[in-house]
């Protein structure tokens, strides 16, 4: 340590010139020369005693020093201490952030800290220009590195762009300092050389590599319990959504209230929901916010111009990290720096975009084009369901007959069942939570023939509901008068891969039930195989077709056709049905719905549905809220 070297150096020259000067005072007068004897001897003294003195004096003069690191090695062991009993992401990071402030008083630093593809700039102190620092870096430059290592030099170890590099060094800042996650770099944290020296120096640096390892570990913790808060927000707000949706035909309501929505989730510095017109050749703006200053012919386009226009044309996503770099964006806002435009996608067709802007450059990633795919998804269908309506209305003049769209779960399931002769049908949905995603569906299609419908999407609540809604609005809005079974789940797989999220599907049958011929004509994409059980006892499973419905695009499906005749009896189920588990976690099963139709085979559809209702709860003790349970039973009288 350079200052206690200085001080050494002060305190041997006062100690000898001590000695020199006493021995110079008793000397004087009794020898010749007595400065060279004095000298002489303390020359000796030096030589022979020099190392005790010295060992002596630096024992108390390095006590502050290591009364100081001691106190440093503690602000580091508080923070691991403080770090493991931390559960908010805020709330860790405010304990490292104050931590380091202590530990390197007068140092300039900076944390970065990782979210998605990008380190963003979280925190930094003793910093001259913090505006001059780089807001995010991208993850790739550290991709290769070893998770193992804890030090890095910002340009031996390094590629990132000069300007960044020139940025750092303006303020001294050389040296990096990692916080591994656990399976890629968390957060780290740029400092100056000095702090380099401090925190490889003993005992400090011990310390300061449990802080590197606890650190990473609990913000990547505690960041994932944010992003479960925000996703349980998002998913609220899309119930929220899809309720408001379903409830009103207003399309300029619903395309307000969708912006509204959008800004609790997503900080937008501008938005504008185009809507194709009826020529297909020109982009209207219905709704807007944050061009208030702004020339409103701007925002009128044709197909083709701008961001808006190229998205109807190519019928994708179009996000732009930078709008300078995009030859087809058509400036509204001079601050517009980075935009994100959707199309609203029914039945293959175009009709309408939704376009959002950002001052800030690379703004819009790929979590917030998820929310904005299922936001265009429910816009869509209540864009299609509205004008369907008008359509109807202005034909039939019912002005003040509006179709109400319902709430998102049991008004959206018949609780009044079609009549048909000799058929008589029941059905029941039991959600495992508030709301449900199976579905069910009845359509009268003459009075001799029925269309049921059955599905169950993927997953358990409020997801699995919101994309339910999407499957049964796109059910209810084909017509199904003319169309064959096939016809019809080959129109749905279509919608459902061009509106829905990647990974997410749906099981389904459809069958139609014509008691003029005693056939039941259906078609099933993986759904489990509904039962017809004959009146000889034979049994026969349904279960021809092909695939769930919005894996992959373009499937053929195929239909089949078998007898029902009187006394033979048809049951849908979900596989909550057959999945429900007793204490021995033994699922109940096909064979034991088989065995209770065949009991009870002779008595009506309420009862045969009772009894199975009644075993179900006993088999699983009551718990039937795993799954979400959904049943049909139809029967030949």
């Amino acid at each position: 340590m350079n200052i206690i070297f200085i001080l050494k150096v002060i305190i041997g020259f006062i100690i000898y010139g001590l000695l020199y000067f006493g021995l110079f005072s008793l000397l004087n007068g009794k020898f010749e020369n007595p400065h060279v004897i004095a000298f002489s001897i303390v020359i000796l003294i030096n030589l022979i005693f020099d190392r005790i003195l010295r060992n002596y004096y630096s024992h108390y003069l390095q006590a502050p020093f290591r009364f100081l690191r001691l106190e440093q090695k503690q602000i580091l062991e508080r923070l691991v201490q403080n770090l493991v009993g931390s559960i908010r992401y805020q709330e860790a990071k405010k304990l490292l952030f104050e931590a380091f402030g202590k530990l390197l008083t007068e140092t300039p630093q900076a944390f970065y800290l990782w979210d998605n593809d990008h380190y963003y700039l979280s925190h930094y102190a003793q910093i001259k220009n913090g505006r001059a620092l780089p807001v995010t870096i991208d993850c790739s430059y550290f991709e290769n590195m070893d998770l193992q290592t804890e030090h890095l030099n910002l340009e031996k170890d390094l590629s990132l762009p000069q300007i960044k590099v020139n940025a750092f060094n303006s303020e001294g800042l050389s040296e990096i300092f990692t916080f591994p996650g656990h399976s890629h770099l968390f957060a780290f944290m740029l400092t100056t050389r000095d702090a380099k020296k401090l925190l490889k120096r003993e005992p400090i640096n011990k310390a300061f590599k449990r802080v590197q390892k606890k650190a990473g570990l609990v913000l990547e913790n505690t960041g994932l319990f944010i992003d479960l808060e925000k996703r349980n927000f998002e998913i609220k707000k899309l119930i929220e959504v899809s309720q408001k949706v379903l409830s009103s035909l207003d399309t300029q309501t619903i395309l307000d209230f969708i912006l509204d929505a959008l800004a609790t989730l997503i900080s937008y510095d501008a938005a504008v929901i185009f809507l194709l017109d009826e020529d297909g050749e020109s982009l209207k703006s219905t709704s807007s916010r944050g061009y208030e200053n702004v020339n409103p012919d701007i925002l009128k386009l044709k197909v083709g111009q701008g961001s808006a226009g190229f998205v109807v044309q190519t019928k994708n996503i179009d996000l732009i990290a930078n709008v300078t770099d995009a030859e087809h964006y058509c400036a509204a806002r001079k601050e517009t720096v980075s935009q994100v435009a959707l199309p609203f996608l029914f039945d293959g067709s175009v009709l309408g975009v939704l376009t959002l802007e950002s001052d800030e450059e690379d703004f819009f990633k790929q979590n917030e084009v998820e929310i904005l795919k299922m936001f265009a998804n429910l816009v869509a269908v209540s864009i299609h369901n509205a004008r369907q309506v008008e359509i109807r209305l202005a034909k039939q003049a019912f002005e003040h007959e509006l179709i109400n769209a319902a709430t998102v779960q049991k008004g959206l399931l018949l609780r009044r069942l079609p009549r048909i002769d000799n058929l008589a049908i029941t059905a029941e949905n039991t959600p495992s939570k508030i709301v449900s995603g199976d579905l069910y569906d009845f359509r009268k299609i003459n009075e001799n023939a029925l269309g049921v419908a059955i599905g169950d999407v993927a997953g358990k609540g409020a997801p699995a509901a919101l994309m339910m809604t999407l499957v049964l609005a796109g059910f209810r809005s084909q017509n199904k008068t003319d169309s064959t079974t096939c016809d019809v789940v080959n129109h749905m797989n279509d919608l459902l891969t061009q509106t829905t999220i990647e990974g997410k599907y749906t099981t389904f049958f459809y069958g139609i039930i014509r008691m003029d011929l005693n056939k039941i004509i259906f078609t099933n994409a993986g759904h489990n195989a509904p039962i017809l059980l004959r009146k000889n006892g034979e049994v026969k499973y349904l279960n021809k077709g092909g695939i769930v419905l919005g894996f992959m695009d373009s499937q053929y499906y195929e239909q089949e056709e078998v007898d029902f005749d009187e006394g033979d009896i048809f049951i849908a189920f979900t596989d909550g049905v057959t999945e429900i588990m007793d204490a021995n976690e033994n699922e109940f099963g096909e064979n034991r719905i088989i065995e209770i139709i065949k009991k009870h085979k002779e008595k009506s559809v309420h009862d045969i549905k009772a009894a199975l209702y009644e075993s179900l709860g006993s088999f699983s003790n009551f718990k039937l809220n795993a799954d979400d349970l959904t049943l049909i039973i139809a029967k030949h009288e």
